[in-house]
């Protein structure tokens, strides 16, 4: 045989050898993207139940000093344990409120009573979040005015004050004035959130 023929013999198997690699690797590469294909999907839901926005409070009796008839006199008292929770999940913002508070009643005679609304001052307390809450945007209403008109204990803006909040230290304090006259006067003070 030639060596021409050999050469050429030579070249076909190699020329064949590369064709069967080729065609190898086009079958084993299509098996890997085929595999590589081959997908499985699961949908995920969670359902979150809107809560509701809730206060409360621990000392539902306020019970200021004894004080003495025909003198004046700063009776105070702290308040402690206000909370407020909101669990909406909307970020929709709330302030907890008290309305005015008008008069004193006497207990035993509710014709006696002591004008409150230049008399009874708050100074809202010291905040605290609960349980994780932020205490961005959550903010305390003004010290030391008196509850003749709507007045806010704690405030939470917009996207802000979800979850749970504790305000303690709030101090009433009533003035005594000289001219005010004996008894055991009881009032209400109604803390709202809106």
């Amino acid at each position: 045989m030639s060596l021409s023929k050999k050469i050429k013999i030579i070249q076909q198997k190699i020329f064949s050898t590369l064709i069967i690699f080729f065609v190898l690797g086009m079958i084993f590469g299509s098996m890997e993207v085929s595999r590589a294909a081959n997908t499985a999907n699961s949908e995920l839901y969670q359902n979150i139940v809107a809560g509701s926005l809730d206060i409360s409070a621990q000392n539902s009796n306020v019970s200021f000093n004894n004080v003495n008839a025909g003198t004046n006199f700063n009776s105070r008292m702290n308040v402690n344990n206000i909370k407020v929770t909101d669990y909406r999940g909307s970020g929709a913002g709330w302030s907890a409120t008290t309305g005015s508070i008008e008069n004193f009643a006497d207990v035993g005679n509710v014709n006696k009573q002591i004008t409150l609304n230049n008399s009874l001052k708050w100074s809202p307390g010291d905040i605290s979040a609960l349980n994780g809450a932020s205490a961005t945007g959550v903010s305390a209403g003004t010290d030391d005015v008196y509850l003749n008109t709507t007045r806010n204990l704690i405030t939470a803006s917009a996207s802000n004050g979800k979850g749970a909040y504790q305000i303690d230290n709030t101090i009433l304090n009533f003035e005594l004035d000289a001219a005010d006259l004996a008894g055991n006067y009881t009032a209400t003070l109604t803390l709202t959130v809106a």
